[in-house]
């Protein structure tokens, strides 16, 4: 089976052919992967930035969604069946294989109403955008500002924040704007402009997807009691930490939580534009185009 490895952090992840994974595991499901999505934290991983957070030394299969059909049932494990297409978030590595093993808790019934490469395009961003909403439990009415709106993150956090009755704000660069009102956003606010003067302490909630100077300058645009939600864990040690009601999200996927944006998907409320598909062999050039920032939508590489 065709495997993305990186072999080390000094040249581009390859593809491998490797023998199939096995019988899974206690508690774990094989699946036979369909499609895969690529995000920003992939490049990452590949380049070694954010190896603190990856369990294996290289050689390790790159990758943290796929979407396909679980191929074996391992034990103990209930809810799915050999045949059934799933979508899921394995970790920061695993997902970039032809078959894998792994946790069942880890994935969900994928949507019904799109294909794999539409539903591998989901686990990450969809996941991390509701659980931050839950840590921040605004009520109906509230006003949440998305600083970086324009990922794979914030454009599914305008969605849910939408659906919970948010009045949602979102911080993008110009090339962003007219997509995340496309998306719902009932703001959006050019990330370049004097944003901060703008909506000086106007805000209810935050939900952080940069850290740095644009965090800092969230601080005077948050109501008193007002509280922020940070995906980026340098910035609980930023000064600005300190001023603020802020809590650090590091996503773990559930099958709940895959389930619950399964059904956002499927009732029409919630979608990953897709900008590129590519077959796996183009992996290369999927990870050059994201980290150059490539706009308005997804990669996803398909099997």
């Amino acid at each position: 089976m065709r495997a993305v490895r990186v072999h080390t952090y000094r040249e581009p992840p390859r593809i491998d052919e490797l023998p199939p994974p096995g019988t899974p595991a206690h508690g774990q499901n094989s699946v036979e992967v369909a499609a895969v999505g690529v995000g920003s934290w992939d490049v990452g991983v590949a380049a070694g930035r954010l190896k603190r957070f990856v369990v294996l030394e290289p050689p390790f299969v790159m990758g943290a969604e796929l979407a396909g059909g679980v191929a074996a049932v391992g034990t103990v494990v209930e809810g799915f069946m050999v045949g059934d297409r799933i979508f899921a978030n394995p970790g920061f590595i695993g997902a970039w294989a032809e078959q894998t093993n792994i946790k069942a808790a880890s994935f969900g019934p994928a949507p019904a109403s799109v294909d794999d490469g539409q539903a591998a395009a989901l686990p990450v961003g969809a996941v991390t955008a509701l659980q931050a909403l839950d840590m921040l439990a605004l009520e109906p009415g509230a006003s949440l500002l998305i600083l970086g709106a324009g990922g794979s993150v914030g454009r599914a956090a305008i969605q849910l924040g939408r659906v919970r009755g948010l009045h949602v704000l979102a911080l993008v660069p110009e090339w962003e704007l007219e997509g995340s009102r496309h998306l719902g956003a009932d703001q959006a606010i050019d990330q370049a402009g004097d944003w901060s003067t703008q909506l000086q302490s106007s805000v209810d909630g935050a939900l952080d997807l940069i850290g740095g100077e644009v965090l800092a300058r969230s601080a005077g645009v948050l109501r008193p009691g007002g509280r922020a939600v940070t995906t980026v864990a340098d910035s609980m040690r930023a000064p600005v930490a300190a001023s603020l009601s802020m809590a650090y999200l590091q996503m773990r996927s559930t099958t709940a939580d895959l389930a619950a944006v399964a059904a956002h998907v499927d009732a029409g409320e919630l979608t990953m534009p897709v900008r590129v598909r590519l077959p796996v062999e183009d992996v290369d050039g999927a990870l050059a185009d994201v980290e150059a920032g490539l706009k308005h939508g997804k990669h996803v590489l398909e099997f």
